[in-house]
């Protein structure tokens, strides 16, 4: 019934332009369960992170599944509900630009932090907002779940950096953050992105992995992709920048390898891979054009090298020659944002997903 009202809402002549920030719950308003008939089974499938709830009279509930899917045999006849354990803690807020409106389709970026840094945090260092009117975007910050310490992280592909083994399904949690703002907002459904720095661009690449059909693009700023090529399988291409410093200790700029620690695959390696899931590969690892992105590091400073993909599944990395793990970044244009910010926006918003 939610999405019939969407629909003859948008046919109604008249439009109402909504900018400024909304607030969503994306565990229940991201949820929309979905039944799938296997034969004997069926099969039940929800974002937003939410626990599966069954019951038998409809008053006594049981958590049956942390985890999407679930199956149940054809037989059943036991009703289930998703529910918010988190009770709102996970709720987002989403920047609207004062352009908007219901007749009008808008590209929709997430932003996710690293680990320890969380969405307020990143968010002074990276300065996305102000980009949100100046070029006509929706974002949101979501916040990664705390560990014991209060610090908060993501758990992208298991291994960065749920530390204590929590668990927690961010995958799902943030395709359930754009199925709620794609069932309030009018989207563009070709010109969704994920940006994010460290654990965040860990995070960044799962959603390329897992969610290919509606991402269509990233930015992973000093994160990587995972070695184990058997666990990505993407269905759809997704366009890909690499923003790394050259410097970088902390995520190593030629990525890690057994013993030393949890493998990943360093920044040429993650363009490499994702050169051939998309296509266009092998990467041209020639230098084509060069930037200025960190203060007072005079002249250019960081080395851009791309495979093209003709706007879909276009694969590009930038390498900042003295570049730490969070170096100082340079001011945009105008001042508000930094040129980073600006120019890993307007990276993406030339990347869309096939018409």
């Amino acid at each position: 019934m939610k999405k019939l009202f969407l629909c003859i809402f948008y046919l109604l002549p008249y439009f109402q332009a909504i900018g400024g920030e909304i607030e969503l719950n994306p565990v229940i308003e991201g949820a929309e369960l979905q039944i799938v008939n296997l034969g004997s089974e069926v099969e039940m499938r929800w974002w937003g992170g939410g626990h599966l709830e069954e019951s038998t009279d409809g008053s006594t509930w049981n958590i049956v599944s942390t985890k999407s899917p679930f199956r149940v045999p054809l037989s059943g006849k036991n009703l289930y509900r998703v529910r918010d354990h988190w009770k709102g803690r996970r709720s987002i807020t989403v920047n609207v630009p004062q352009s908007y409106r219901d007749d009008e389709s808008f590209p929709l970026f997430l932003l996710l932090h690293g680990f320890s840094q969380g969405a307020d945090s990143f968010e002074s260092y990276f300065k996305m907002k102000p980009l949100v009117d100046s070029h006509d975007i929706i974002l949101v910050n979501p916040e990664g779940t705390r560990n014991s310490l209060g610090l908060p992280f993501w758990n992208a592909f298991g291994e960065c950096c749920d530390i204590e083994e929590s668990g927690v399904d961010d995958s799902s949690y943030l395709r359930g953050v754009i199925e709620a703002v794609r069932n309030k907002l009018n989207i563009d459904a070709s010109r969704v992105y994920v940006l994010g720095h460290s654990n965040g661009g860990f995070m960044a690449y799962q959603m390329a992995c897992e969610h290919s059909d509606i991402i269509a693009g990233i930015v992973s700023f000093a994160g990587g992709s995972i070695s184990d090529k058997d666990r990505c399988v993407p269905n759809n291409p997704v366009s890909v920048l690499q923003v790394h410093g050259v410097v970088d200790i902390v995520v190593p700029y030629v990525g890690l390898s057994e013993p030393f620690g949890v493998p990943f695959d360093g920044a040429l390696n993650s363009v490499e891979t994702w050169a051939e899931y998309n296509g266009v590969g092998p990467f041209n690892n020639d230098v084509f054009a060069s930037l200025n992105l960190v203060a007072f590091d005079f002249g250019n400073d960081t080395l851009r090298t791309r495979s093209p993909g003709n706007g879909h599944g276009d694969v590009e990395l930038w390498s900042i020659i003295n570049g730490s793990h969070v170096p100082l970044l340079t001011n945009s244009t105008d001042g508000k944002s930094t040129r980073l910010a600006e120019m890993a926006v307007e990276w993406l918003l030339k990347r869309s997903k096939f018409d």
